[in-house]
């Protein structure tokens, strides 16, 4: 299900593809600050559950110290290698509904290590500032990953509102979704609507 065979092969260029305008600015590729690091600890939740290791968040929010320790390793830029107990994930397995048994009635989840969570998260935030600041995205279309865009509400008031033009003005509409059979039951479910949206 999640595997792909042929990842080892490289894609061939695709034609027609609109190439970016020269940078507006760069990269930042110095190693984070500690109020980038500050940042990423304060935002994440304190009851969110451990790695492998068993550190949690709650450690770094409750001893600023230790943070401040952890900030000053900066291993993965002077060796220019992420550390592998970074990249190590713990699978667990969530329920979706009450009293769940069989396979399907769950949803994996992998716990990483809050140390990788923390570095990854500072090169998210500045990916996605680099992206966004160059113009490289069209946030009209591209909601996902964006700060400050609630993707999932927007795009379903905006399906929501096409259906009930489609109802009033008896137009015909079609809607697809795709993938449900992996949403881990998070499409929400209008229910009463579906036959007239049909």
């Amino acid at each position: 299900m999640y595997s792909d065979p042929t990842r080892e092969i490289p894609l061939e260029e695709t034609t027609g593809l609109v190439w970016p305008a020269a940078l507006g600015i760069m990269f930042d590729s110095k190693p984070p600050s500690l109020q980038e690091v500050i940042a990423v600890v304060n935002k994440a939740r304190a009851k969110s559950a451990p790695g492998p290791n068993g550190v949690p968040y709650l450690l770094y929010k409750r001893c600023p110290n230790i943070l401040k320790k952890l900030h000053k390793i900066r291993s993965a830029w002077k060796n220019i290698k992420i550390s592998k107990e970074w990249m190590t994930a713990e699978g667990v397995y969530i329920p979706k509904e009450q009293n769940s048994r069989g396979i399907n009635q769950f949803r994996p989840i992998s716990l990483l290590n809050v140390e990788g969570k923390i570095f990854f998260s500072v090169m998210a935030s500045r990916l996605t500032k680099y992206l966004t600041e160059n113009g490289y995205i069209n946030t009209s279309v591209q909601k996902g990953g964006i700060p400050g865009i609630s993707a999932c509400l927007e795009h379903a008031a905006m399906i929501w509102e096409a259906i009930q033009r489609a109802k009033s003005e008896k137009l015909n509409l079609d809607v697809v979704w795709l993938d449900l059979a992996n949403a881990y039951g998070s499409v929400p479910c209008i229910r009463g609507h579906t036959d007239d949206a049909r």
